[in-house]
């Protein structure tokens, strides 16, 4: 019975909770109904249904376009395109209308055409628009800027056009911009000479300086640079900039094109050394010269085939300039930029002095180029004027092990009796010898050597082959002054005659 009455109790408590809710809220409608002005109009409220409002129009406003035909709007975007920049685009798929993160166009797989032949493929085209005319609702737009997203151009030399006419568009506030892109350049037989990587690109006209302008990001063979080009069309000049901290060379240049054969001064800043460089172009090549107290240049760049002929005289220059692992040699070689079968030269170097070692004089380097190798045969150097050391069929070749110089070596003795006094060989050890020949393999990276087959006066000795066979094998093959000096006493003192 108890039990009972506790339920009863229990039950007629829960009903009068659900009377008191039921009656409170009535009353907060109550509430509500009389004073919903007030609320509605109070700062905080007002505030937030104005946000609302504007975020709920502006999102429409944005919106409208999505309403558009699209096959007119791509056929506008293609014909401003043209008009504006004299990009011919191809549309192999139906354009997209994105709103975020700002309102624009996006097309995918189009062509970029030259004369009617496709030159470029773009993965994605973004083309942002103005704001202004969305109201009225006639399918038209104003393209402002371009975003071209990786992008793979197929350029012969006659498309060089296309980037030239980029930098001749009229006065506009508008970007166009290349980003994660390569340019391939072909040769007339459709072969890769070069792939450009380029990681970011803008096109734009600097109202400032009333100048086109393009600043780009790149990569050609594994070397990183940064290159900016300004057309000055009122006084028709070309300023370039190229930068490279790899291989530490900077190049400002200056190029007035008024007449048909276009001149140019090119200021270089190599490895901290600063030239200046006179040129002329032509249709088919380069011309340039360079005269100053210390140094001079002067080369020939032939187009068609591409062929590269030139005349570089120093006064002076240090090994460590040419052989130490940050030198632009070895940058370049590790780049193997100069392993492009599709490149070919005929360079000769003329150094007087080696500054960090005072016996070595007069190198002159001739560097043949052709078919991806790099030959130095015809090139010697003087040890003060004893000895006349040539390298015969040497060549650079580059393997898992670093970069190897390789070929065979000639020592011409002019005066022996003074090479002999300078490094102090016993007398008893003083032979007779004209001219010493050995192969050899110098590595670049670790400065370790390597000789085989040595002839002393155009014959074999079996002494020198067991002391060359011994130095072979020992695991330290790096010279210093002290250990070159040991090794060419022992080497004299090893030859019988």
């Amino acid at each position: 019975m108890s039990k009972h009455n506790f339920l009863i109790k229990k039950v007629k408590k829960q009903i009068l909770s659900i009377n008191d809710l039921i009656e409170s809220n009535f009353n907060k409608l109550k509430y509500l109904r009389s004073n919903y002005k007030k609320i509605l109009l109070s700062k905080e409220n007002r505030l937030v249904l104005i946000i609302g409002t504007l975020v709920i129009l502006t999102l429409s406003y944005l919106l409208i376009p999505t309403f558009y035909n699209k096959d007119i709007i791509q056929s506008q975007i293609k014909n401003q395109i043209l008009k504006n920049y004299d990009l011919d685009l191809k549309f192999n798929e139906k354009i997209d209308y994105i709103l975020l993160p700002r309102p624009h166009f996006s097309a995918k797989n189009l062509s970029i055409l030259r004369e009617k032949k496709e030159i470029g493929m773009t993965k994605n085209l973004r083309v942002y628009i103005g704001l202004g005319q969305f109201f009225s609702f006639q399918n038209k737009i104003d393209i402002r800027d371009l975003v071209f997203h990786k992008t793979d151009f197929n350029i012969y030399l006659n498309d060089f056009l296309f980037f030239k006419k980029l930098l001749q568009t009229e006065p506009n506030e508008n970007k166009i911009f290349f980003k994660k892109s390569n340019i391939f350049f072909k040769n007339e037989n459709d072969e890769v000479l070069l792939i450009n990587k380029i990681f970011s690109s803008k096109f734009f006209y600097d109202s400032n300086n009333l100048q086109n302008v393009l600043i780009s990001k790149n990569e050609v063979f594994k070397v990183p640079f940064k290159i900016s080009i300004r057309n000055d069309k009122f006084n028709k000049k070309i300023l370039a900039n190229f930068n490279s901290k790899k291989i530490r060379l900077n190049l400002d240049n200056e190029t007035n094109y008024e007449s048909k054969i276009k001149k140019g001064i090119l200021d270089i800043l190599f490895i901290n050394k600063s030239t200046f460089l006179d040129y002329q172009i032509d249709k088919n090549s380069i011309k340039f010269s360079s005269e100053n107290n210390k140094n001079s240049y002067n080369g020939i760049i032939d187009l068609k085939p591409f062929y590269f002929l030139a005349n570089f005289n120093y006064e002076g220059i240090s090994t460590k300039n040419l052989l130490s692992d940050n030198s632009i040699l070895v940058d370049l070689i590790n780049s193997e930029i100069l392993n492009n079968k599709n490149l070919s030269a005929n360079l000769n170097l003329n150094i007087k002095d080696i500054t960090n070692i005072k016996e070595l004089n007069n190198l002159f380097l001739k560097i043949f180029i052709e078919e991806g190798n790099i030959i130095f045969s015809e090139s010697y150097i003087m040890w003060k004027e004893d000895l006349k050391i040539k390298f015969d069929e040497s060549l650079l070749s580059l393997d898992d092990d670093g970069i190897n110089l390789l070929g065979t070596i000639v020592l011409d003795f002019n005066d022996i009796d003074n090479f002999y006094k300078s490094f102090q060989i016993n007398k008893a050890d003083r032979k007779n010898i004209k001219q010493i020949q050995v192969d050899f393999i110098f590595n670049l990276n670790s400065k370790s050597l390597r000789f085989d087959n040595p002839k002393i006066n155009n014959k074999q000795n079996a002494e020198i082959d067991q002391f060359l066979n011994i130095f072979n094998s020992s695991e330290d093959r790096v010279f210093n002054k002290i250990t070159f000096k040991n090794f060419i006493n022992n080497f004299f003192r090893a030859y019988s005659g």
